[in-house]
C-alpha cells in the first residue's frame, strides 16, 4: 500500500477505510449489496489461509456460503489484485501430483489487519509467521515479474505430491525449471532436499535458490544458493 508509507495515517483507520471503499465501489458491483457483510467475513477467512492450499468448500463452510459462491468470490479477490492464485506444476504426469492451487494475499499489511494482528513482533513469534514470510516473498516475486512487463501465467508454479514433498516455487523459463525454497531464518540444512524431484519431468533443472533472511548471496552447494529476500527485484 504505497499511500500508507507516504502518508503514514493511523494503520487501523487506513485499512478499515480501504476495505470499506473496496466493498462499496468494487465488490458491490459484482454481488448483492446485502451480502457485503458476508464478503467482509469471507476476506478475513481467506486472509487466515494465506500461503495455504485453496479449499473452496472449507472456506465456504467457514463463512456460511456454498463452494460455488466461494469460488466466485475468490475470483473477485483475484481479479482486483487482492490475492494471487499459484497453480501446481504438472505436465500430464502421473496421478501422484496434488492439483490444488495455493492462495496468497498480495499485501501482507492488509492480510495482517484482516487476521487481527496488531503488532509485528507478536506476529513474528506466532504460528502464522512462516505463512506471512512466504506470502511476502511470493507477492514480491509476483510484483517484480509484473513490473518487468512479463507474464505470470505459464511461468510460476509450486510443486507438492501426495507424499507431502514440496518445492515452494518453480520458474518455468524456456523449458528450464528453476526451483525456489522459502525459509524464514538463515542456514536451514537440506533446504534444497526436494529440488531433485523435478528431474522426473525430463527437463533441465537449473541452479536453485533458498530465499531467506540472510544479508548476502552465498552457496549451499554448486547447484543451490542462499538469496536474501531483500534483494528480490534488484
Amino acid at each position: 500500500m504505497p499511500e500508507y508509507w507516504t502518508l503514514r495515517p493511523n494503520r487501523d483507520t487506513f485499512f478499515e477505510s480501504y476495505i470499506a471503499t473496496y466493498l462499496e465501489k468494487d465488490v458491490s458491483r459484482m454481488i448483492n449489496v446485502g451480502r457485503l457483510d458476508d464478503f467482509r467475513k469471507f476476506m478475513r477467512i481467506v486472509a487466515l489461509r494465506t500461503a495455504q492450499q485453496l479449499d473452496y468448500t472449507e472456506i465456504g463452510n467457514a463463512v456460511g456460503i456454498d463452494a460455488r459462491t466461494s469460488k466466485s468470490w475468490i475470483s473477485i479477490l483475484e481479479s482486483s489484485g487482492i490475492v494471487f492464485i499459484l497453480q501446481p506444476y504438472a505436465i500430464n504426469l502421473a496421478k501422484r501430483i496434488v492439483k490444488t492451487p495455493k492462495i496468497y494475499f498480495m499485501d501482507t499489511g492488509l492480510c495482517a489487519f484482516l487476521c487481527g494482528w496488531t503488532d509485528a513482533k507478536i506476529l513474528e513469534a506466532s504460528a502464522m509467521a512462516g505463512a506471512f514470510f512466504e506470502t511476502y516473498v511470493v507477492s514480491e516475486i509476483v510484483k517484480s515479474i509484473r513490473n518487468a512487463g512479463k507474464r505470470i501465467e505459464n511461468t510460476l508454479y509450486y510443486y507438492r505430491d501426495r507424499d507431502q514433498k514440496e518445492v515452494d516455487l518453480i520458474f518455468d523459463i524456456d523449458q528450464k525449471l528453476y526451483p525456489i525454497e522459502i525459509k524464514k531464518g538463515i542456514g536451514k540444512d537440506k533446504a534444497n532436499k526436494n529440488f531433485r524431484i523435478l528431474e522426473q519431468y525430463k527437463m533441465p533443472v537449473a541452479s536453485g535458490l533458498i530465499m531467506d533472511t540472510s544479508d548476502r548471496i552465498f552457496p549451499l552447494n554448486k547447484d543451490t544458493f542462499y538469496y536474501p529476500v531483500g534483494m528480490i527485484g534488484l
